[in-house]
């Protein structure tokens, strides 16, 4: 124990947290990870902040809110890994978006790894270091954390600022610099844009075969179990799930029809007459952004072969994975529009 202590500071009071805060400048990028329980909530649950600050690594009690802010606002420039959760959890406890992110999984990506390497596999080839992950999945709300918890706290920031320094030479010599610039941005960005309602829309249109009226109840329900979810902090899934929603648009015609749909009782009673009302009211506001539903003809189809090949070559070029410049679904919706790969700041970059 004495080994593991020696390697990181525990705070857990406002005063500590002061004090930490007080180091930290706008100006400097800190490498962080943080640890979060999400299981039975709509918003993520802070449980622990590993930060490195001056060469000594600090473990932040953020389940508690005030040290949370107190330590998480002085941050500005963020070098983490994986860290799409990481965001969203700063994201929330701040209000803000950070001014700069450096992942280490996408400059490993633009280096030649797998767009997707996991920290210990990028651990144990770049530093010859073999981790254990054993503790990834444990309850980082208890207190006191173990003996166990805490060394694997510090070993998941331990490495960042070493992957840095290492990766960016490789990608810039690549010709990716431009490239890593703008997927940090699009990272950035995307915090201010929860895709979750049209990915599963497009994905139930085609599945389930939804014609045009079902489409907009589908969009509707969407929209409404989001906002509930939001307003009472419960996953989507424990409103209605995929399923449920399903069997609603094709089955309910009026109030009592909900009571044999295998829902909770208290669901139907508290929230039923509204979620009926919502999806019937053929002027709901939330029309207004119903998706398109991403249906390709003969045309779309040549336009997408013509930019998977262009896509390809352009991703061989440089050695990188397609998906790196757009994703499949995105590619799809991009043909659907009429856009050309032309219109892509990834693309853009890269030429």
């Amino acid at each position: 124990m004495t080994e593991i202590l020696s390697n990181f500071k525990w705070v857990d009071d406002i005063d500590g947290a002061l004090n930490l805060a007080a180091l930290l400048s706008k100006e400097e990028n800190y490498a962080i990870d943080t640890e979060f329980e999400r299981s039975r909530t709509f918003y993520l649950n802070p449980a622990l902040l590993q930060i490195s600050c001056e060469g000594q690594v600090y473990l932040v009690d953020i389940a508690i809110s005030e040290i949370a802010k107190t330590v998480l606002q002085p941050i500005r420039g963020l070098v983490l890994h994986s860290g799409s959760e990481d965001l969203e959890l700063y994201h929330q406890v701040t209000g803000f978006k950070p001014d700069r992110v450096y992942d280490t999984q996408v400059a490993a990506a633009l280096s030649g790894y797998d767009l997707h390497t996991s920290y210990l596999n990028l651990v144990q080839d770049l530093m010859g270091v073999e981790l254990d992950k054993g503790m990834s999945r444990s309850d980082w709300l208890a207190r006191p954390l173990s003996q166990e918890q805490l060394k694997y706290a510090v070993e998941d920031i331990a490495y960042l600022s070493d992957f840095k320094q290492i990766l960016t030479p490789k990608f810039t010599a690549r010709g990716l610099d431009g490239l890593f610039a703008v997927l940090m941005q699009q990272m950035i960005k995307q915090l201010d844009h929860d895709g979750h309602a049209e990915k599963l829309f497009q994905k139930l249109v085609k599945s389930e075969r939804l014609n045009s009226a079902e489409a907009r109840k589908l969009w509707l329900i969407l929209k409404w179990r989001d906002k509930l979810a939001t307003k009472r902090n419960k996953p989507r899934n424990w409103i209605l799930n995929p399923q449920q929603m399903i069997q609603v648009i094709r089955k309910v015609k009026s109030y009592p029809d909900l009571f044999h749909m295998g829902l909770h009782p208290n669901f139907v009673k508290f929230n039923g007459e509204a979620l009926i009302k919502t999806f019937q009211d053929d002027q709901h506001p939330d029309l207004a952004s119903l998706p398109a539903k991403i249906k390709l003809n003969s045309q779309h189809g040549n336009h997408l072969s013509e930019m998977k090949a262009s896509l390809k070559a352009m991703a061989s070029r440089f050695q990188i994975e397609p998906s790196i410049i757009i994703n499949t679904q995105g590619l799809k919706k991009l043909a659907f529009e009429g856009g050309q790969l032309a219109d892509l700041p990834t693309w853009q970059a890269l030429n």
